[in-house]
C-alpha cells in the first residue's frame, strides 16, 4: 500500500496519519571519474549483446576499495555474481580449446552422415511366403474313430437332432379315426359300447320346452335350485393328462357327458355315471397343441366342434366315429386358432378368431379347409369371439392389448384398418374373454387381468364407446401355471354368470348382472383346487369345473340323476392314471 493510500484510508476512519518517507542512503565519496547511474532491473537485450569482449576483459581481479561496484570496459556496472559467471566462461573456453573439441565434433559428423540407416517402413508389412512346418498329426482315439476296443468299425452314429425341433407337429390333414387311446386289449369292447352310446346321443334332441323353462325361471327359483347342487365322490375324475383349456357339457337330459380339452391336444370324454374302464373316461388325441374352445352344434348334438393352437379346427362326429377337419391355416404361417362361435343358428357357419388378430368366416358345408372370408380385426392375438344371439351380424372380440371391439360383419373390409361399431374401454390390461349374454345379447361380460369383471350394456349398439354398467373387483391373477379365468354366462340367462375363484376354501362363484355374489359352490372334501374353466349344462342344474391338473368336478341337483349322494367321512376318490 502506498503512502497516499494509507493516508486516504486513515482519513476515512477519522485518523490523520503522517506521510512516511524513506530515509536516504548515505552516499559514498565520489571518485575522480564520473560514476554512471545504477541499472534498474534486468538489462535490456540490446545492452546484453554489446561489447562482450570488453566485459570479459574487464579488471575482474581488481583490489580497489570499491570492488562491490565494478565497472566494465563499456561503462556498465558488473556485480560479484556476474564477475564469477564471466570467469567460468573464460575457463571453459580455455579448456575446450586445449582439447581441440571442435575438430572432434567435425570428424564425428562426417562419420555419422556417411553411415546413415534407411528409415523403417511403417504400417502394414508384407507377409513372408514361407510357412512354418506343421506339427505331426495327433492320433485319434478309438472312440472318435467310432471303433470298439478291439479296433473293429462300429455302425455309423445317428445324426444329432436340430437345435429347434417341433415336439408337437400338426396332425395329418383330413379326417381321423375316433378311437380312444386309453382303451386297449381286453377293454376294447368298452370303447365299442361307449361309441354306441355316442351314436344314441347324436340322435336325441332337446325339447324346446326345457330350453324355454330356464329363460322364464325367476332368479330366486334358479338360486334355490343352485343351492341344492352338490358334489359327490363319484363326481370327481381326472379326465385329461394335462392342464384343461376348454370345457363343454353335452345337452342330453338322460346322460351326464362332460368334454374337456387339454394342453397337448387331447380330448377327454367323461361319462359321469359310468363305472367301466377308467371310471367312464375315454381319451382321444385329435390335435397336437391346446384345445382352447369346445362347443356342441346348436342343432345337431352329435357334433362337437373344437379349435386348437396347432392352427386347425375339427369336428367330432359321433355317428361317423371320425374327427373331420373343418378349417386349417397355412402350416408355415403358424397362426393359432384361438376361439370360435357359431354365426348361424343351425351351426353351419362359424366365426373364428386367429392368433395374428384376424377373424375368419367358415362354412362347414363346403369342401376343403379354407376360410370363406378373412378380415383383420386386431393388431395382436385374439382371445375370444362372441356372436350376438339375435343380431348375428354383430360380434364382440377381445385382445391381449386391452382392446374390446364390437364389429359389424356387413361393413368389414378384407384389407386395411376396420371401423368398429363400438369400443368397450376402461380395460387397462389383457382381456381374457368377452361374451354377449345368451338370451337377448343386451349385456357383455368381460374378464380382465386388471382384476376386474365388467358388465356392459349392449342393448343399444351404435355408440362409439360403451361404459360398464357394473364393475366387480375380482382376483384374476392366476399366474403362469393356471388357465386364466373366463367368466361365462349361465346358458339361457342374461342376469347370471359364473367364474372361478382364488379364494380359500376353493370355490366356484355365481354372480348376478349387478355384481352381487349369490352363491358359492364349494366342498372341502372334493373341491380342493382352483377351477379356472367352468361350464353349465344348457338346460339342467349341472355345473362342471375344471382345474389345471386335468380333473373335472361336477355339481348337480338330485333331480338330474338318481346317483347317490356322498356320505360324511367317505374316503377320497382314487383317480386312475390315464394311459397316454
Amino acid at each position: 500500500m502506498s503512502a497516499e493510500e494509507s493516508t486516504s484510508s486513515g482519513e476515512e476512519w477519522g485518523v490523520k496519519r503522517k506521510k512516511v518517507t524513506k530515509p536516504k542512503k548515505a552516499t559514498k565519496p565520489k571518485k575522480s571519474a564520473p560514476r554512471p547511474k545504477k541499472a534498474v532491473g534486468k538489462a535490456k537485450s540490446k545492452d546484453s549483446g554489446k561489447d562482450d569482449k570488453a566485459i570479459v576483459g574487464a579488471n575482474l581481479d581488481s583490489d580497489s576499495d570499491d570492488d562491490d561496484v565494478p565497472l566494465s570496459a563499456a561503462g556498465h556496472y558488473v556485480s560479484e555474481y556476474e564477475k564469477k559467471r564471466l570467469q567460468n566462461i573464460q575457463e571453459n573456453a580455455a579448456f575446450f580449446e586445449s582439447i581441440d573439441i571442435q575438430s572432434a565434433k567435425n570428424n564425428l559428423s562426417e562419420v555419422s552422415g556417411s553411415a546413415k540407416k534407411a528409415a523403417r517402413p511403417r504400417g502394414l508389412q508384407p507377409r513372408k511366403n514361407g510357412k512354418a512346418p506343421l506339427p505331426p498329426p495327433r492320433t485319434r482315439s478309438l472312440r472318435l474313430q467310432n471303433k470298439n476296443p478291439e479296433g473293429a468299425q462300429l455302425p455309423p452314429k445317428p445324426e444329432p437332432a436340430p437345435l429347434y425341433q417341433n415336439m408337437h407337429p400338426r396332425k395329418p390333414a383330413g379326417p381321423m379315426d375316433m378311437t380312444a387311446t386309453n382303451v386297449k386289449g381286453d377293454d376294447k369292447g368298452l370303447g365299442d359300447r361307449f361309441q354306441q352310446d355316442l351314436h344314441r346321443l347324436a340322435k336325441t334332441s332337446i325339447p324346446k320346452s326345457e330350453v324355454k323353462e330356464r329363460l322364464t325361471l325367476s332368479q330366486e327359483s334358479f338360486l334355490k335350485s343352485a343351492q341344492s347342487m352338490t358334489i359327490a365322490e363319484e363326481r370327481l375324475a381326472k379326465v385329461t393328462p394335462e392342464r384343461i383349456f376348454s370345457l363343454a357339457v353335452h345337452p342330453s337330459t338322460t346322460k351326464m357327458l362332460v368334454c374337456a380339452g387339454d394342453k397337448w391336444g387331447r380330448l377327454g370324454l367323461w361319462d359321469v355315471e359310468s363305472k367301466e374302464g377308467d371310471d367312464g373316461v375315454y381319451l382321444y388325441n385329435p390335435h397336437s397343441r391346446p384345445i382352447n374352445c369346445l362347443q356342441f352344434s346348436p342343432v345337431h348334438h352329435g357334433k362337437l366342434y373344437m379349435c386348437s393352437y396347432d392352427g386347425t379346427m375339427r369336428c367330432a362326429e359321433f355317428e361317423k366315429d371320425v374327427f373331420s377337419e373343418v378349417f386349417s391355416t397355412e402350416e408355415d404361417r403358424d397362426s393359432l386358432v384361438k376361439y370360435f362361435d357359431f354365426l348361424s343358428e343351425d351351426g353351419t357357419t362359424c366365426l373364428v378368431g386367429l392368433g395374428d388378430g384376424d377373424v375368419a368366416v367358415i362354412d362347414t358345408r363346403t369342401k376343403g379347409s379354407e376360410a370363406e372370408h378373412l378380415y383383420p380385426a386386431h393388431d395382436r392375438t385374439i382371445k375370444t369371439v362372441s356372436v350376438h344371439p339375435t343380431q348375428r351380424h354383430y360380434f364382440v372380440s377381445c385382445c391381449n392389448d386391452s382392446n374390446v371391439y364390437i364389429y359389424d360383419l356387413r361393413n368389414m373390409k378384407k384389407k386395411g384398418s376396420q371401423q368398429f361399431v363400438a369400443s368397450l374401454y376402461q380395460h387397462s390390461r389383457s382381456v381374457s374373454s368377452a361374451y354377449f349374454s345368451p338370451a337377448s345379447g343386451s349385456r357383455i361380460l368381460t374378464t380382465c387381468f386388471d382384476d376386474r369383471i365388467r358388465v356392459f350394456d349392449s342393448s343399444t349398439i351404435g355408440q362409439q364407446t360403451v361404459k360398464p354398467l357394473r364393475e366387480l373387483r375380482h382376483n384374476n391373477q392366476t399366474g403362469r401355471w393356471l388357465t386364466p379365468f373366463r367368466a361365462v354366462w349361465v346358458p339361457g340367462r342374461d342376469d347370471l354368470f359364473v367364474t372361478g375363484s382364488m379364494k380359500q376354501p376353493r370355490q366356484i362363484e355365481l354372480y348376478n348382472d349387478k355384481s352381487a355374489l349369490l352363491h358359492t359352490y364349494m366342498d372341502p372334501d372334493y373341491l380342493t383346487s382352483i377351477c379356472s374353466i367352468n361350464a353349465f349344462h344348457p338346460t339342467q342344474h349341472l355345473l362342471a369345473g375344471a382345474n389345471s391338473s386335468g380333473k373335472v368336478h361336477v355339481f348337480s341337483a338330485s333331480s338330474f340323476s338318481p346317483a347317490s349322494k356322498k356320505s360324511p367321512g367317505s374316503p377320497r376318490v382314487v383317480l386312475k392314471k390315464l394311459a397316454v
